[in-house]
């Protein structure tokens, strides 16, 4: 991707929203939310398998759906992002059973970031494999950040006029996905977690929010002195919680604790154990 497409520079209110624009070309039953084809190839044959299929290159990933089974083969399926290079020039030694050595095929490689390699087996004399090799090329390195799936699937409409206090407390309520974003502090006292404001001035964390959710257990100064045990200062902060069985997910950076001298923080490990011990529902049993 290229440098010049600083994510300071998008305007995410003028980002278009795909779903006016999205083809799925037959195969709305193996797409995800808002996945979009942008080439196809049929009758291809995935040689790792000697299966053939359809081939497509969406917005998201490569999808290869066997002619057979109508499902999706997970070996010649690949995010685009997993994607390391591409080879349209293949000579293989040996060749699976359905080549047809007398109609040679055009031979497509993808090399996977995860060690696969890949090779699909296009109908010779066709548009199909130019079409798959040329969408992979340009989908697999986009020159604007807003061609990535993320950006797809759900598009900004932040209002950069509104309160960030309200759009904070919007986007805990999303993570929560319990009552209105109205009702979100009530929510937080009453299930034994709190919202604190340490981090209005962003003195203690630069890179965190100006409000943090933190267990109702854990004080202001319990926070301060968790936060020197982190690279970063980026203490364990909630980034999601189940709102059925109150587990939840904590973002943190590295802690500090040397090469040799083992530091510890206690501080540090009273947040630990406090997110992992609370519970929405407090007649549960700790998770």
């Amino acid at each position: 991707m290229e440098a010049s497409g600083s994510w300071d520079a998008i305007d995410w209110n003028q980002i278009e929203d795909p779903r006016s624009r999205r083809s799925s070309q037959g195969m709305e039953e193996f797409l995800l939310e808002d996945e979009e084809v942008y080439a196809q190839g049929h009758g291809v044959v995935l040689l790792n398998t000697d299966e053939a299929g359809i081939v497509s290159v969406t917005n998201f990933r490569l999808l290869f759906v066997s002619q057979a089974t109508k499902s999706i083969i997970e070996l010649g399926t690949i995010p685009l992002s997993t994607i390391e290079k591409l080879n349209d020039d293949v000579k293989l030694q040996s060749l699976p059973r359905q080549y047809d050595k007398k109609q040679p095929r055009e031979l497509l490689q993808v090399i996977g970031k995860d060690m696969r390699v890949i090779v699909f087996a296009f109908r010779p004399r066709t548009k199909q494999k130019n079409e798959v090799f040329d969408a992979l090329r340009r989908y697999t390195k986009p020159s604007q950040l807003w061609e990535l799936y993320a950006f797809s699937c759900d598009p900004s409409t932040v209002d950069k006029k509104s309160d960030p206090k309200m759009r904070l407390m919007k986007e805990y309520h999303r993570l929560l996905s319990e009552g209105s974003e109205f009702e979100v502090e009530k929510y937080y006292f009453r299930n034994n977690w709190r919202l604190t404001t340490v981090n209005s001035s962003y003195s203690l964390c630069s890179t965190y929010p100006s409000q943090l959710i933190v267990p109702k257990s854990i004080s202001d100064e319990d926070l301060w002195q968790a936060s020197t045990f982190r690279a970063g200062r980026r203490l364990p902060i909630i980034s999601w919680c189940n709102p059925v069985s109150g587990a939840v997910l904590a973002r943190s950076s590295q802690p500090l604790v040397g090469l040799m001298m083992n530091f510890r923080n206690n501080a540090d490990e009273k947040l630990v154990s406090a997110l992992c011990t609370q519970n929405v529902d407090a007649n549960l049993p700790p998770r």
